[in-house]
C-alpha cells in the first residue's frame, strides 16, 4: 500500500491535521464494526475493510514518525471520566444513502463526550436514558424538575469544556501560549438597562460573563448589561458557558452587522419581533496548556435523588 492509496482509503489528504485524520480513521472503523448493523446482516468483506482502513491509518502515522499499535479490535478510546455517577451508552445513527438505520449501542461506560464521533442529540439521548435509568434503580419519583436537575449535573460530568472548544471553535490565532476560538450567538436586549443597541456598538469589544447560568454582554466604559446571549447550537450551552467562568480563559464578545436586517434612521437598530436577530462573535483565549478536571456531581445527584 502506497502512501497515496493509504490517504484515499482514509478520504484524507495530506493537508489534514492529525486530529482530522484520526477521527476520519475512527469513523470508518465505526462503519465496519459488527455492531453497525442491529440487523445481523453484516457483509463479510467489512471485515477486510477494517484491516485496510487500520493499515492505511497505521502507514499515514508511520510516513510521520509514529509507531502505531492499533489492533483490528474495535474500541471506543473516548477518555473515561471515572469519577461520574453512572455509565451511559454509546449511539451511533448509521446511514443507506437517505434512510436511517436503526440505533447501533457502539459502548457502554462513563465516556466524555467526543464531538468528532459522536452526534450531539444522540449524546443528550444516553445522558437523559441513564438519568432516568438512576432514578428508576433508586426509586426516585419521576419529577420534571428533578430529572432536569440531574441532567444537567450528568451532563456536566461528561462534557470536558476546553476540549470540546478546540474541537467545535473556529480557531483564529495561536501563537504557542493561547488559542483563540470563535463562536456565534446571538444577542437579546436588556431593555431595563435602558440601554438601546445602535451603530456604534457594532465592531466595540463587550465584555461577557455568566450571571445566573446565563451569558451576558456589558459595554465596557460603562458597565452596563447590554443582554443576554443564545446559541442555535445547544452544545455551546455546555461548552462555552462554563469556560466563561474557568480564571485562565480570557473572554469577548463583539456584535457585528451580518446578521442585523434594519436601521432606523437615527442610526438605532431595530432587532424587535420581525427583524433578524443581532449576532454576537464570542472570542475565547484558552491557554495552550490548559486541560479540563472531570467533574463529580455525586453528592449533588444523590441528594436529589434521596
Amino acid at each position: 500500500m502506497t502512501l497515496n492509496e493509504a490517504y484515499k482509503i482514509l478520504g484524507a489528504s495530506s493537508r489534514d491535521d492529525d486530529r482530522e485524520i484520526k477521527t476520519k480513521y475512527k469513523k470508518l472503523l465505526i462503519m465496519y464494526h459488527p455492531d453497525s448493523d442491529p440487523n445481523g446482516n453484516r457483509n463479510p468483506e467489512d471485515d477486510d475493510k477494517i484491516r485496510l482502513v487500520i493499515e492505511a491509518y497505521k502507514k499515514i502515522r508511520e510516513s510521520a514518525g509514529e509507531t502505531v499499535t492499533d489492533s483490528y479490535e474495535f474500541t471506543w478510546d473516548a477518555f473515561e471520566n471515572r469519577t461520574a455517577f453512572s455509565e451511559r451508552n454509546i449511539y451511533v445513527q448509521f446511514r443507506i444513502f437517505d434512510e436511517d438505520l436503526p440505533l447501533s449501542r457502539m459502548a457502554r461506560g462513563r465516556f466524555v463526550w467526543d464531538p468528532d464521533m459522536e452526534d450531539f442529540p444522540l449524546f443528550t439521548k444516553s445522558v437523559l436514558e441513564a438519568c432516568k435509568e438512576v432514578m428508576t434503580v433508586n426509586m426516585s419519583m419521576p419529577d420534571a424538575d428533578k430529572i432536569k436537575d440531574i441532567f444537567n449535573y450528568m451532563m456536566q460530568e461528561y462534557v470536558l469544556p476546553a476540549d470540546a472548544a478546540r474541537k467545535l471553535g473556529n480557531k483564529i490565532s495561536d501563537d504557542g501560549k493561547l488559542e483563540t476560538y470563535s463562536f456565534s450567538g446571538y444577542l437579546k436586549e436588556d431593555i431595563s438597562q435602558g440601554i438601546r443597541i445602535s451603530e456604534k456598538n457594532i465592531g466595540e469589544p463587550l465584555n461577557i460573563f455568566l450571571r445566573e447560568d446565563r451569558a451576558v454582554v456589558e459595554e465596557i466604559v460603562t458597565g452596563k448589561i447590554i443582554g443576554s446571549v443564545s446559541f442555535d447550537e445547544d452544545e455551546l450551552y455546555y461548552v462555552v458557558l462554563p469556560l466563561l467562568e474557568d480564571p485562565e480563559v480570557n473572554a469577548s464578545a463583539t456584535i457585528t452587522r451580518s446578521d442585523i436586517n434594519n436601521y432606523s434612521g437615527s442610526g438605532r437598530i431595530r432587532s424587535r419581533a420581525g427583524n433578524k436577530r443581532l449576532q454576537v462573535i464570542i472570542k475565547l483565549n484558552i491557554p495552550k496548556g490548559l486541560k479540563d478536571t472531570p467533574v463529580s456531581n455525586r453528592k449533588l445527584i444523590i441528594k436529589l435523588l434521596k
